[in-house]
């Protein structure tokens, strides 16, 4: 019996010396390729699309409001004014990508230039020393729908004029025709044909404006 206890004591102290010098393997990870991500287009249509239509909705309102302003007395010209600089700090803080810096900043010395002419008239209206800096935004504003047109083939968006369609309306751009608010309520002004469209301008009682086309219709005019 000890010595079949003694065999077996003997076994186990050498299998627990093997144990002890037994080393586990190193088994290597095996590493699982990542699908590489693709980066984002930021100068594509789909990606600016928003920010395109930011652009020409506020760019739109600007340019007609400042048109409001200009046939606008000078006593009139604080509503206004505060509208423009609205809709130009929303244009400012657009965060746009490199593509369409060279637009910002057309756009944005464009806005800054009318504000600053309708300041200077609304602050001095005897004073003609305005007309010039009048005359620069309108040189300024060519170069923003210049500035717009190439922002629209680098994107490859669809190209929709910053006034509106041209197809809309169907007179000559001058027709000698003034539409007057004879009433004693303000009238809306629209960016479009149609009354869903967003108001861009009030023409108030006693104001005029040049009438620059009508839509097939007749029943609608653009001022």
């Amino acid at each position: 019996m000890k010595r079949a206890f003694l065999l077996l004591s003997v076994i186990i102290l050498s299998l627990a010396s093997s144990c002890r010098q037994f080393v586990p393997l190193e088994i290597e990870p095996v590493l699982t390729p990542v699908a590489p991500t693709m980066t984002p287009d930021t100068c594509s249509a789909e990606y600016l699309s928003d920010e395109m239509d930011a652009i020409r909705s506020g760019l739109a309102e600007f340019h007609e409001m400042a048109y409001i302003a200009d046939n606008s007395r000078a006593d009139d010209l604080i509503s206004p004014v505060m509208k423009l600089e609205e809709i130009r700090t929303g244009l400012s803080e657009l965060s746009l990508p490199p593509c369409l810096g060279n637009l910002k900043r057309s756009y944005l010395d464009y806005t800054g230039m009318v504000i600053r002419y309708l300041s200077s008239r609304m602050n001095d209206p005897r004073s003609d020393d305005y007309k010039v800096d009048q005359k620069n935004s309108q040189n300024l504003w060519m170069a923003v729908e210049a500035e717009y047109e190439k922002a629209v083939l680098t994107v490859q968006a669809e190209f929709i004029p910053l006034t509106g369609r041209d197809d809309t309306f169907n007179l000559p751009s001058y027709t000698g025709i003034m539409a007057v608010n004879d009433g004693d309520q303000s009238v809306n002004i629209r960016s479009d044909g149609n009354l869903n469209s967003s108001v861009i301008g009030r023409l108030e009682p006693g104001m005029q404006a040049l009438v620059v086309g009508k839509n097939k219709e007749s029943d609608w005019i653009r001022v």
